[in-house]
């Protein structure tokens, strides 16, 4: 991949404040912070259009009682989103924490997020979207 230079003038009190952040953060440097900033607007626009290649982790925390995991699976399999992983993790007695990794639509996802964060004893619900384009014909250093 080839790197393109551009220029880009904004005000002064914005650009201090994005370097306080960059500091923070830990990036290499400005560069790579607007870079990652990129990517976010961009997977952000693609979610909101509805892109095929849309894929979510749904991460939830919720009481850990017998029914309510029984509901969170009858959600996941009655979902039209396709559920390609979940992760469970007690992280308490009385707590779990489930990440789940979806792929589908816009709506259909959704409509998983939203049944997943109505059910009793669930806590908090955060949905992390974001698109990826075919990638078909990319050479990658590992093969799944």
């Amino acid at each position: 991949m080839s790197l393109k230079r551009f220029g880009v003038s904004v005000p002064e009190d914005l650009l201090e404040k994005f370097d306080t952040v960059v500091e923070k953060k830990g990036h290499v440097g400005r560069s790579e912070a607007i870079r990652d900033a990129m990517r976010e607007y961009i997977s952000q626009t693609e979610w909101e259009t509805g892109q095929e290649g849309t894929m979510a982790s749904l991460n939830i925390v919720y009481q850990h009682k017998p029914k309510l995991m029984a509901d969170l699976i009858r959600v996941q399999h009655d979902g039209h989103a396709n559920v390609v992983s979940t992760v469970h993790v007690h992280i308490s007695r009385t707590h779990c924490l489930e990440v789940i990794t979806l792929k589908g639509d816009k709506k259909s996802i959704e409509a998983l997020a939203n049944k997943v964060s109505g059910l009793k004893g669930i806590e908090y619900v955060r949905l992390f979207t974001f698109f990826l384009p075919d990638d078909e014909g990319v050479e990658y250093g590992h093969i799944h």
